[in-house]
């Protein structure tokens, strides 16, 4: 049965390859002048679907051929009875090094805040007992844990795995995007909170609002697999108001303001997870709420922070993010002045730290 499968593959592989170039002929007079770019959402996407329209729609078709023959494996995503997951199967330890010995640096450097670091598996991590035994998954607690015990003792460390662990039957990743929902973000929130200082707001003060219902993410623009099913996109608004008085982001020096916590047009775009805080182009944003009194956080963010933020909002009185990989080999203390937080919060995916 393998070896059929594998002749299947490799049928369709050089079949695919063929009608590729001689489409790419066939529309020639559109080809791409593709831009400096490793962003799969943007224009150079939108280039190829113009150049060559039935890209898609032969790349859904492999995948669900490679699916019915049994091969469950697109690259390094996994297609699971319920969705795609991304397996992350290898850790570079230079960079998680390097990323140890720079949060121990910054915390040196100021031994008067007080650090906190999130970890947060992702699905991979929290459905590795559900993947084949063939396939090397890395152990994201053990790497969690790992990573934890070489951080300076100081630092508080919050445990995003068992909360996701827990309640891994619920909706709490995508299925078509690498990313965690809204609920899975809550379900850690309502957990790492109480370390934070504060008690959790229950899931009931909070109205449920569909943003979108047909949400395709990045696992499935790689494989085009239509033996999924889409994604919501929840927003959880808290009853009593979401306490945000302004948004202040900074990109590319540039600054933009908004009243919310949600950037709306994103859902016209192909980056619609960009609803929140307007995605992760931002080098610093800055969100300010009506609790004057409360104490001022920092995150010193990933990609699963801008999600994790709109729980935060009703115990802070400012929270700042910060994406250290956008700010050009800056030092984080040229963008923000650390010792003004009462919290500082490290906060980043397996995925962003492993490989």
């Amino acid at each position: 049965m393998k070896k059929v499968s594998d002749l299947l593959s490799v049928l369709i592989f050089f079949i695919m390859i063929a009608v590729f170039s001689v489409s790419m002929l066939v529309f020639s007079d559109k080809s791409p002048k593709f831009e400096s770019s490793n962003d799969i959402y943007g224009q150079s996407e939108r280039q190829i679907k113009e150049s060559f329209p039935l890209l898609s729609s032969w790349r859904s078709m492999y995948s669900s051929i490679l699916a019915d023959v049994g091969q469950r494996m697109i690259g390094n995503i996994y297609i699971s009875d319920d969705g795609l997951i991304r397996i992350i199967s290898r850790i570079d330890e230079d960079k998680t090094k390097r990323i140890t010995d720079s949060v121990n640096s910054l915390v040196e450097r100021h031994k008067d805040v007080n650090f906190y670091a999130l970890i947060v598996p992702t699905a991979s991590g929290i459905y590795s007992e559900q993947l084949p035994m063939v396939i090397n998954a890395l152990d994201q607690q053990k790497f969690i844990d790992d990573l934890y015990f070489d951080l300076d003792s100081s630092v508080h460390s919050l445990d995003a795995f068992t909360p996701l662990f827990s309640s891994r039957d619920d909706y709490v990743y995508f299925r078509t995007d690498s990313c965690w929902t809204e609920y899975g973000a809550y379900m850690v929130y309502s957990k790492v909170i109480k370390k934070l200082g504060f008690s959790p707001i229950r899931l009931s003060a909070y109205d449920l609002e569909y943003a979108q219902r047909s949400y395709y993410g990045d696992l499935y623009k790689e494989t085009y697999y239509q033996g999924v099913q889409p994604d919501l996109i929840n927003i959880f608004k808290n009853k009593n108001g979401s306490f945000v008085t302004e948004v202040k982001s900074v990109t590319d020096g540039e600054e933009f303001s908004s009243a919310s916590l949600y950037y709306s047009p994103a859902l016209g775009t192909d980056k619609q997870l960009d609803i929140f805080l307007g995605g992760n182009s931002f080098e610093k944003c800055t969100i300010t709420t009506s609790n004057t009194e409360a104490p001022r956080l920092l995150i010193i963010k990933g990609d699963y922070a801008n999600m994790f933020v709109p729980f935060l909002t009703p115990h802070y009185s400012e929270i700042t993010l910060v994406d250290p990989e956008k700010l050009d080999n800056q030092a984080i203390e040229e963008t923000v002045d650390i010792d003004s937080y009462d919290q500082v919060l490290i906060l980043f995916d397996v995925g962003q730290l492993a490989e």
